[in-house]
């Protein structure tokens, strides 16, 4: 008996120190200075619905939901304590795509995938003076990212 109890609370234990991107941004939302903005799938629809044809097969349409985490006016200490927690994330489900580092703070492009279709793409930015996480769910394709690189490539060359 004392075997299966023993059992049930280190499976108990394990549950509470899951790291997910929801437990962090529920635990830093509501931070002081921490700004926070949710649109759910439901919203993402009816904002599919005013699409125009040609946009219906543009990456936007592929988003279910967007939810956004700006830390930047809140204390060094809530960013440190920020940065912490999202380096735990890499290793849980999600793989890195990009990760860039200078001497102001770091980028990481985080995926999620299922069957070669990306669910989830977390964008996380760390440092001093920035301090941000943006959850993108969905059901995103690697040629829409590759068709968006290409598109953001051709404007910044002067070709559209």
């Amino acid at each position: 008996m004392k075997k299966y109890f023993f059992i049930a609370m280190l499976f108990s234990a394990q549950m509470l120190c899951a790291v997910n991107v929801n437990s962090i941004i529920n635990e830093f939302k509501d931070a002081d200075r921490a700004e926070y903005v949710s649109v759910p799938w439901i919203l993402m629809k009816m904002g599919h619905m005013f699409m125009d044809e040609e946009d219906k097969d543009d990456i936007s349409a592929r988003i279910n939901s967007v939810r956004v985490l700006d830390l930047e006016e809140c204390s060094e200490r809530v960013k440190a304590r920020f940065t912490k927690r999202v380096a735990s994330l890499n290793g849980h489900g999600y793989e890195t795509m990009v990760r860039a580092k200078d001497q102001d703070g770091s980028v990481q492009i985080l995926v999620k995938e299922k069957n070669d279709i990306i669910k989830e793409l977390l964008i996380v930015c760390g440092g001093k003076d920035d301090c941000a996480l943006i959850l993108l769910k969905g059901n995103i394709r690697q040629e829409d990212i590759d068709k968006l690189v290409q598109q953001e490539t051709d404007k910044r060359n002067g070709r559209k």
